[in-house]
């Protein structure tokens, strides 16, 4: 089957049924019937915090913490997005004009279809992992308690996926069955929803990859033109729109993207701590070996998180930093006066930074996924030497 976007089937399913994909009818009806869902188990969710609220019941506390503060998370990315929507249906209106032009030349289509297969092959893969990741954590409560029930036949109480009070009496059936069901439901979209917009950062930032590497491609073609004679006037135009593109996707991104990244650092820092201080407290109190797996799986998602936009940022500003290298390495002084001036300009233009920030105070990078990450291990550290 031939390749005719960047973005996978899967992601835009998932985006047609959270009501962000443009053209969808009804997106914001399919919008408010997610978030409603989420904001009714949030409601339930800060209850139970606020009653559980004592230092006898600190590791439980903070256990519950952990999933309350990811689905606090989710409305606000949720939000911000749809405020946004607009720029976000601009950005996908762009992407499909590159592909139709993209599909009368065989070496652009060449191009495009690898950053394709990449991006599908990664949206499938993690929107994989964390449906595995959210299976695992809903079951791994239920498999704890089965090693608990079969060590003590005295306990019998039913416990929800998820740490929520009710208003109601939720242990006896069929009512019990009923809200397993519903709420864990509730947790695969609410999973698919954060692996979706996880990967869509890097599926954008893959296909502006790949117009990158078109312009390449054709500064390659210009200096085989070059050393032919030929003319290269019609390349140079080319080059120059598709420039003016580029910058004007990245732009879009940056507006997109930018408040997300910084409220996805804030709220993964204090996620990782959360997580910390439970693996440091099954550790002290020999939990079973099912409660540390759990809390690493959900250590190494809440960490691929901050690793996926890190990464999208540092490989967006290599790839933006190639055009100069690019231009540079284009044989000018065998072209006419004219031509070559136009590389000037091309070349000054490429030093502005191609970059994802955390609302533009910092830029997403190796640099900073490690600062958050020794800060996050520094603190678990103390924990442990202090526990």
């Amino acid at each position: 089957m031939t390749v005719t976007s960047t973005v996978s089937l899967a992601v835009i399913i998932f985006l047609r049924f959270f009501g962000l994909w443009p053209g969808v009818s009804y997106s914001i009806i399919y919008w408010l019937s997610f978030m409603l869902s989420i904001l009714v188990t949030q409601y339930f969710q800060y209850l139970y915090v606020f009653d559980h609220l004592k230092i006898s019941e600190l590791s439980n506390l903070v256990e519950c913490l952990i999933v309350t503060l990811y689905y606090s998370l989710t409305i606000i990315k949720l939000s911000n997005l749809f405020i946004r929507r607009r720029v976000l249906h601009q950005i996908l209106t762009d992407m499909d004009d590159d592909w139709r032009e993209c599909v009368n030349d065989d070496q652009h289509l060449h191009i495009m279809t690898i950053k394709a297969n990449v991006s599908h092959f990664f949206s499938n893969g993690l929107l994989s992992f964390t449906m595995i990741v959210a299976t695992f954590y809903v079951s791994g409560d239920y498999l704890i308690r089965f090693i608990f029930v079969t060590e003590h036949y005295n306990d019998t109480l039913r416990q929800l996926p998820i740490k929520i009070q009710l208003p109601f009496e939720t242990e006896q059936s069929p009512m019990f069955e009923f809200l397993v069901i519903a709420i864990t439901l509730q947790i695969m979209l609410h999973s698919c929803m954060i692996s979706i917009l996880n990967g869509l950062i890097f599926i954008l930032v893959l296909h502006l990859s790949g117009q990158i590497d078109i312009i390449c491609q054709e500064f390659r073609n210009i200096s085989k033109n070059t050393l032919l004679h030929r003319s290269s006037i019609h390349s140079f135009g080319m080059i120059i729109e598709k420039h003016n593109r580029i910058l004007s996707f990245s732009e879009n991104m940056e507006k997109l993207f930018s408040m997300y990244s910084l409220l996805q650092i804030f709220w993964n820092t204090a996620l990782v701590c959360c997580l910390g201080f439970v693996f440091i407290i099954s550790i002290h109190n020999k939990t079973s070996v099912f409660a540390l797996v759990k809390t690493m799986f959900a250590y190494l998602a809440v960490a691929m998180e901050v690793f996926m936009i890190c990464f999208s940022g540092e490989y967006l500003s290599s790839k933006g930093k190639s055009i100069a290298r690019a231009t540079y390495e284009t044989p000018w002084y065998d072209m006419p006066s004219n031509q070559s001036k136009i590389l000037i300009f091309i070349m000054m233009r490429s030093q502005k930074r191609l970059a994802i920030t955390a609302g533009k105070m910092m830029d997403m990078s190796f640099e900073t996924f490690t600062s958050i990450m020794k800060a996050s291990v520094s603190y678990v550290s103390i924990l442990h030497a202090m526990y």
